[in-house]
């Protein structure tokens, strides 16, 4: 034991090194019910994943075993844990079952195979499911990145849910939820029934600790939250507010996310004749629900759009648009075709 404590502060410093990990977005909204530790491991899993496949470019992205890797036990053990409780996590987190759904696929997997510890070392071995990798690894276009730092010392499971989800949409500055999803996704369908307790036991814990944190320096992002005041007692949607610290680059960024999304909204209305043609209409709704679910494409589409602008000022805007934003920007099939 003396030698796992003595390597904490070593193990702190590449924390710190190695702060910013990403995950796939089908991983943050997936249906899982993890306790604090064992999500904690599962951060460990995928900072040493990313290292190893992103950052070092060890193994082929799309050429996948089961991957064997070293969680520091100064990492796991925090808030004077003892290796006892730390067993205990990783046992379930072999029995345990992630669901992963997306359009043409359901998968049941846990994150990993086995573990294994000697005891006078100051790491524990495991083995990651080659199943889960690709979700790891290959983000593509739609991720979540947030600080390991802050994700790791985070005492409750329900603020890592919230903290990831922030950090999801903090670019776009705010999310909605429907209360059903959220139990579903935090696997509370017989807990919590009413909400008030959800409310109480869940959202609050999670909003007290992350805004605490937030207001001491030591989180970048915190929320609020509200509901239908009509349904004040048992709301349907809750509507959440992102409030994030703006990096020196954000602040430099004078046109923010929400401004670039009002132009393009105001750009397609314009020239899609939104008022006048229902069908156009439901298409541009439909063009910026999907953008709010990829808000990293919301500036690149702003940019192009304008670039069109700029230098092919007497083109069929209409036109040009509809082709840009199906084949560049949005791969998701949107619905019926618009008149231009």
């Amino acid at each position: 034991m003396a030698n796992i404590v003595k390597t904490e502060k070593a193990a702190t410093a590449v924390v710190q090194k190695q702060s910013k990990v990403a995950q796939a977005n089908v991983l943050t909204q997936s249906r899982y019910d993890f306790t604090v530790v064992e999500k904690r491991a599962i951060y460990c899993i995928i900072r040493e994943v990313r290292r190893r496949y992103i950052e070092q470019n060890d193994g082929q992205r799309n050429l996948f075993d089961n991957l064997e890797i070293r969680l520091s036990t100064a990492d796991l053990l925090r808030h004077n844990l003892e290796l006892k409780a730390v067993y205990k996590a990783l046992l379930n987190l072999r029995r345990k079952t992630l669901f992963i759904e997306t359009e043409d696929n359901v998968l049941g997997v846990g994150y990993i195979n086995y573990f294994n510890h000697k005891k006078y070392e100051n790491f524990i071995e495991v083995e990651v499911s080659k199943k889960i990798l690709p979700y790891l690894v290959e983000l593509a276009e739609k991720y979540t990145e947030y600080d390991l730092l802050i994700a790791i010392t985070l005492q409750t499971k329900y603020s890592q849910r919230f903290y990831e989800y922030c950090s999801q949409y903090r670019n776009l500055g705010y999310f909605k939820m429907q209360v059903e999803d959220l139990r579903r996704k935090l696997m509370l369908e017989d807990k919590y029934d009413r909400y008030a307790l959800l409310k109480k036991y869940v959202i609050e814990v999670a909003q007290r600790e992350l805004q605490a944190l937030y207001e001491k320096g030591h989180c970048d992002i915190y929320f609020t939250y509200s509901g239908d005041p009509k349904e004040a007692r048992s709301p349907k949607l809750l509507n959440f507010t992102v409030i994030a610290k703006q990096t020196e680059a954000e602040k430099a960024n004078t046109l923010s996310l929400m401004d670039c999304r009002y132009k393009i909204r105001e750009h397609l209305d314009r020239w899609l004749k939104t008022k006048s043609r229902p069908t156009n209409k439901v298409w541009v709704d439909e063009v910026m629900k999907t953008l709010d679910r990829a808000p990293d494409k919301i500036v690149k589409l702003y940019k192009r759009l304008e670039k069109l602008i700029a230098e092919e000022p007497n083109k069929n805007h209409a036109a040009i648009a509809r082709f840009i934003i199906k084949e560049d920007y949005l791969s998701d099939k949107l619905g019926k075709d618009v008149i231009v």
